[in-house]
């Protein structure tokens, strides 16, 4: 597949210092001067620009239903506590822990690494953090950027990014519906057997 000009390994690197850059400032409110990060180049394409704006905005709404999986949140507080640069690579052992790349892991990663550059900044371990990003962003050069490519680039990550998303706001939200449909039939089941009792 084609990606159309699209700057593919620019895109990601610049997402990823993003969601860095994000992580950082939701969780320290800006309070917390933090190493410098690696400086993206500008792009020359307005439609490019876009398109990050469009991919970080989707990472930050996964990033938000992610902040409320514990699960997630108690590994990324295990890795942290490794404080070492073993950081990254146990990080990429758990997401790709089968081989299989999709856009999904890699939107984990990638959050991933703005959650422990975050830790690793509050723990004064700036040279780790570089370490942590220098170690994804070769990663994802040399091990997701061909996916990427073959699978038509970046553009072709927001409808998998948005069923994602849609996918598991309908999960919470079919459990809140099940929820009230269940009350809603106790409540018509009850009404039925006291217009009985009272008929009869």
């Amino acid at each position: 597949m084609s990606n159309d000009g699209t700057p593919d390994d620019q895109i990601g690197e610049a997402l990823l210092i993003r969601v860095v850059q994000d992580q950082m400032n939701i969780t320290t409110g800006g309070k917390v001067c933090f190493p410098r990060l690696p400086e993206v180049q500008p792009f020359h394409n307005v439609q490019h620009q876009n398109l990050l704006d469009q991919l970080a905005m989707s990472l930050r709404v996964i990033g938000d239903q992610l902040n409320n999986e514990k699960n997630f949140n108690d590994q990324i507080d295990g890795l942290a506590r490794l404080g070492d640069k073993k950081i990254f690579s146990r990080l990429v052992e758990g997401v790709f822990d089968d081989g299989h790349i999709n856009w999904g892991r890699i939107i984990v990663l990638f959050y991933a690494v703005g959650k422990l550059a975050v830790k690793m900044v509050l723990a004064n371990l700036p040279a780790v953090l570089s370490e942590i990003l220098d170690s994804c962003l070769d990663f994802f050069r040399t091990k997701l950027l061909a996916w990427i490519r073959n699978m038509g680039g970046w553009i072709s990550s927001i409808s998998a990014l948005t069923q994602f998303s849609t996918e598991h706001i309908s999960t919470s939200s079919f459990r809140f519906d099940y929820l009230i449909s269940f009350v809603c039939g106790i409540m018509l089941g009850s009404a039925v057997v006291w217009k009985l009792s009272r008929s009869s």
